[in-house]
């Protein structure tokens, strides 16, 4: 009996410090938002432009005084379909900048208008998505009109994340265009998929399917509810 608790306590212990370093290392990773919004009836992209201009003052406040800084992309979807109008995507350097970003935004009267003024234009999904980044490659400038590739890979038994991104790595082409290149991880779960290849780059891709083009559809499923498995947004910056 004695030497079964002791294997316990082991496990415990072993379990125990592998979650605490697991929820560490993902504190460090930059943190992704998205959130599926439309425009109410009546109002278009200018109308929710024109009310950015308190959105961006608080921003800039934050990170004039603070050193908080939040990159907000709004990505207009390419392809045709009728759940939104568009996402608009929060990235934050990591866990901690994130909760004071809320912090500083639930005791703001500037970011408070901005809330109410936004509402009255667009309704977001409450329940946002949010990934952890793995970077792969920074060698792409990227501008507002250039797109993003969404790309939905659900892992194979007996292949997982580092393999993924050694063959994105090695892919001609990913190697032969410049990109900006980083897998996301959801924190949520989700049964389709449990990896998001994104890309940042400058030109219309023709064939949306990459992962199945390129070979990587051995270590990723079909994700069933997109005949390419992807997702393609021109995006513009919000700064």
């Amino acid at each position: 009996m004695k030497p079964l608790i002791a294997f316990c306590l082991i496990l415990l212990i072993f379990f125990g410090c592998s979650n605490q370093n697991e929820s560490k290392y993902m504190q460090d990773k930059k943190i992704y938002e998205f959130s599926w919004c439309s425009y109410k009836d009546g109002f278009k992209a200018q109308d929710l432009n024109n009310e950015l201009i308190s959105y961006l003052g608080f921003l800039g406040n934050l990170e004039e005084q603070y050193g908080l800084y939040k990159e907000t992309k709004y990505l207009d979807p390419s392809f045709k379909q009728k759940k939104y109008d568009f996402s608009w995507l929060d990235i934050f350097e990591n866990e901690l900048e994130k909760k004071a970003f809320y912090e500083f935004a639930q005791n703001s009267e500037i970011h408070k208008n901005w809330l109410s003024s936004k509402d009255e234009i667009i309704d977001c999904d409450s329940q946002k998505q949010i990934f952890y980044e793995t970077r792969i490659m920074d060698d792409y400038e990227f501008s507002d009109g250039d797109q993003i590739y969404v790309g939905f890979c659900k892992l194979k038994d007996g292949f997982d994340l580092n393999y993924l991104i050694s063959e994105i790595r090695r892919n001609s082409v990913f190697v032969e265009r410049p990109y900006n290149q980083a897998v996301l991880t959801p924190k949520f779960n989700m049964i389709d998929f449990n990896v998001l290849i994104y890309l940042e780059t400058n030109f219309v891709i023709d064939n949306l399917d990459l992962i199945k083009k390129n070979g990587l559809d051995n270590a990723c499923e079909e994700y069933e509810n997109y005949s390419a498995n992807s997702l393609l947004f021109n995006t513009y910056t919000i700064d």
